[in-house]
């Protein structure tokens, strides 16, 4: 058993190490964002339709039924929503907004489903939501604002894509990626130019969608069957972390005071919470 939670661990936490350098390869291809999207979106679905045809032969990879076409059409909202606010603002306000992202899932929870969160799940949405508000306070007036309420926007849709997820559960909703990464490629396709990009930038590109997106999906994929979701929450908030600072490091890209403020904000109360939330399941496995 200890063994595989370690097993767990690493592979998660490496799966969102290599994820946070999503937001730094987007800068470095340094094109419109619709450009990118066709390819990110193309590559994704042929990726996943692989990973589930040699880990899960013989399921069905598309259908029609309502929950099937939600959890795809979101899922297409957040995925273009995050590069579109990459290219307005700064990593680390889309970062630090998107890593609220489970307590927004809580809400929705509570809303649709009818599940219960205790008075201390509360307290961390409240408390949150005040970092996030100060992240965007830094940017009332700038440009930047409409890139974090497009990072808003894309957290909402990626918590309510979840919501949808585990109001189907059991059942594996992995295949509505494929015909989301089609429709991120067909929306793109009409807006954007794909084969336009040029030296440098094609190579920034396959890295990205070729190896480290699907690498990351992957680990991030056999990761969390090994260890308790709490901990799987707490190790996601490495992607708020590094993605700033391979900016800063690479691009010399300094996050704003209100950025760093708020982020304080929001990841200790998501690590104080995921804590929380991981002693109170260690109590009930001990009674």
């Amino acid at each position: 058993m200890h063994a595989e939670y370690t097993k767990g661990l690493i592979l998660t936490a490496l799966g969102v190490l290599l994820l946070s350098f999503d937001a730094l390869l987007i800068r470095l291809i340094d094109r419109e964002a619709f450009d990118l999207l066709f390819w990110r979106g193309l590559l994704m679905s042929v990726a996943i339709i692989l990973w589930c045809v040699y880990r899960k032969p013989g399921t069905a990879l598309f259908s029609m039924d309502a929950g099937y076409m939600r959890s795809a059409l979101l899922f297409t909202c957040s995925a273009i929503c995050f590069v579109v606010a990459i290219m307005m603002t700064s990593v680390a306000n889309v970062l630090i907004i998107i890593s609220a992202q489970p307590l927004f899932a809580a809400l929705m929870s509570r809303a649709f489903l009818g599940e219960k969160s205790g008075l201390f799940t509360w307290l961390s949405i409240v408390i949150a939501m005040g970092g996030i508000a100060w992240v965007l306070a830094g940017s009332w007036r700038s440009p930047n604002l409409t890139g974090d309420l497009v990072a808003m926007l894309c957290a909402l849709c990626l918590s309510a894509k979840f919501v949808n997820d585990r109001a189907l559960a059991p059942r594996d909703m992995s295949p509505a990626l494929i015909l989301s990464g089609f429709l991120i490629a067909a929306i793109s396709f009409a807006f954007g130019e794909p084969f336009s990009l040029e030296g440098a930038q094609w190579g920034w590109m396959l890295l990205l969608c070729v190896l480290i997106l699907p690498l990351a999906f992957v680990l991030i994929t056999l990761g969390p069957m090994r260890i308790p979701a709490a901990e799987v929450g707490m190790l996601m908030l490495l992607e708020t972390a590094a993605g700033p600072l391979w900016t800063w490091l690479w691009l010399d890209e300094v996050p704003s005071d209100a950025a760093l403020q708020g982020g304080v904000v929001v990841v200790g109360i998501l690590l104080l919470h995921g804590w929380v939330q991981w002693r109170r399941k260690q109590r009930v496995r001990v009674s």
